[in-house]
């Protein structure tokens, strides 16, 4: 579980220091403020030795796919991970896990000029001339690692032979997950994740949270429609129903619940939790999101615009005995940005106050 965090020139940020974090972490603040950029730069450090990670951060922001560009103008597609695009400064990511400790990461982007044979127009017609070397230039970010005294590196590479990690990187030190409030999961990654939970017998969990979404919910079945799988829920009618059609709500509980059900030991990042969500479910719901994380020892990070929402955490962990449940507002000063922290406690009393939270 993460204890703080440290983000030096990624997105929106020069430096930002959060401290004292908590197994449950809510993350308020205006727009353009660095509440997803936030998200996206644990996602990294969760990641740890992984830096293609990068291109899906991308992607989520619809800044669209990756490609090959071999000209001196074109953009790699990592590049707006820099503040204001400057590759010159490297991103530095600082995380203190109770687990695995204090582990720092450093980004940096780089051209490399190298020989790759030549291709399309520019082959001869004879067999000799395919061998003459084209100068072309390759796109290289490179991934430096720290933690308790080893150190490491690998390199995310774009040129003529596609994309590649080299040296391959392992998997990350614990689980991940990044629910998005621009691109929905897909249905194959839910098909998994639900396979695990049957494995295990653990679906009684994803049940007991979806309920308060759909209290007729008795059981929930995979089934396969046209080739794919999809969650179905028993209501008590004559027949299954797909989850989806049972609204915008079920949908995005059922995408946080499945993820935070899989993230044992690990870390669930949720853009705009609320979306979807009457507000009249979202004091049950963080309390289930609590139960669950401590259930499997999870860690979470959501972002919100909502003080409902806000209003019905604080209530929801006001009477827990475990102060595992933290506010943090970004906000702008100056020319940077900042983090305040509030308590269950403090918060109560900012609520109470009329003080803005949001």
């Amino acid at each position: 579980m993460y204890r703080s965090f440290e983000v030096d020139n990624f997105r929106c940020f020069n430096r930002l220091v959060v401290p004292n974090l908590n197994r449950i972490n809510l993350i308020a603040g205006l727009n353009n403020v660095g509440k997803t950029a936030f998200l996206e730069a644990l996602f990294l450090h969760c990641g740890a030795y992984n830096p293609a990670l990068t291109i899906p951060v991308s992607a989520l922001r619809g800044a669209g796919e990756a490609r090959i560009d071999f000209s001196n103008w074109g953009d790699a597609p990592w590049n707006s991970i820099f503040r204001d695009f400057d590759t010159s400064r490297p991103v530095r990511l600082v995380g203190d896990n109770e687990s695995t400790g204090r582990r720092t990461l450093t980004l940096t982007s780089s051209s490399r000029v190298g020989e790759v044979a030549n291709l399309g127009k520019y082959f001869a017609e004879t067999r000799d001339r395919l061998t003459s070397p084209l100068q072309q230039s390759g796109r290289v970010l490179l991934l430096e690692y720290e933690q308790a005294g080893t150190h490491g590196k690998h390199e995310l590479i774009i040129d003529s032979k596609g994309i590649r990690v080299e040296p391959p990187a392992p998997p990350g030190p614990f689980p991940g997950f990044f629910v998005s409030d621009r691109m929905p999961s897909g249905s194959s990654e839910d098909a998994e994740l639900f396979g695990k939970l049957e494995i295990e017998n653990k679906q009684h969990a994803l049940l007991r949270a979806l309920r308060l979404i759909e209290p007729k919910l008795q059981r929930l079945a995979m089934v396969f429609v046209g080739g794919m799988p999809i969650l179905h829920g028993d209501i008590g009618t004559n027949r299954l129903m797909p989850l989806p059609l049972m609204g915008g709500g079920m949908s995005r509980s059922l995408s946080v619940i499945l993820r935070l059900c899989n993230a044992s030991r690990g870390v669930i990042l949720v853009d705009e939790i609320e979306n979807g969500l009457h507000h009249s479910v979202m004091k049950g719901l963080w309390t289930t999101i609590g139960e669950l994380a401590r259930e499997f020892d999870a860690q979470v990070f959501a972002t919100t615009h909502s003080l409902e929402c806000i209003t019905s955490a604080q209530q929801a962990f006001a009477s827990r005995v475990e102060r595992d449940f933290s506010l943090h507002r970004l906000e702008r000063a100056k020319d940077s940005i900042r983090v305040v922290s509030y308590d269950q406690q403090a918060l109560a009393a900012a609520i109470e106050t009329g003080l803005e939270t949001r």
